[in-house]
């Protein structure tokens, strides 16, 4: 959103004085019609100075002191375990007055510090993974599916790990009472 200097606004209430229509205000002067409104409705309840620029409210206030910034950097440089929930736990004990950060500001103030380090969202990855084709395949088995017609059924892929890619797949129908290697060897 643009911004509009002193001079402009003034224009634009002037020619609104003149009885000039709004909408064509808006479009000589390039402002979006309802700031006009806006412009106007001030000027009306509080006269010239309604309608100052006030650089003063744009952009974030900062939420709390200094006094708890320190704090927050002072408690986490003594406990290299605290997260910013528990470091937020003990600057609610230690200033009950005050308004205190979010777990997430305060994780932020920290990272700003040096005193967090950033997190990936990705788990590191294991060093023993295939590094070309057919290295190493996958097999998953799937039992006692049923097929369309309401068969028992297994189902046996491979899959190359490297590439992703379904090397081969079986279907194969379950063998009734088909006994396990162990129980034939007793």
């Amino acid at each position: 959103m643009k911004a509009h200097d002193y001079e402009t606004r003034l224009q634009a209430i002037h020619r609104w004085q003149t009885g000039e229509k709004k909408s064509d205000i808006s479009r000589a002067l390039d402002v979006d019609y309802h700031t006009l409104l806006l412009w106007i409705r001030r000027f009306e309840s509080e006269g010239l100075p309604g309608i100052k620029v006030k650089y003063d409210s744009c952009g974030r206030k900062p939420m709390t002191s200094e006094q708890i910034l320190e704090r927050t950097k002072r408690l986490r440089q003594t406990h290299q375990d605290w997260g910013g929930g528990y470091i937020r736990l003990n600057l609610l004990r230690e200033f009950p007055q005050a308004t205190v950060p979010g777990e997430r500001q305060l994780q932020r103030q920290l990272l700003k510090a040096g005193l967090n380090k950033p997190r990936t969202k990705l788990p590191p990855v294991g060093a023993d993974w295939a590094t070309q084709a057919f290295e190493r395949v996958q097999v998953d088995a799937k039992e006692r599916l049923r097929t369309k017609d309401g068969k028992a059924c297994c189902y046996l892929n491979f899959i190359d790990e490297y590439t992703g890619a379904e090397l081969d797949a079986f279907v194969f129908p379950l063998r009734a009472h088909q006994p396990s290697p162990r129980a034939s060897s007793n």
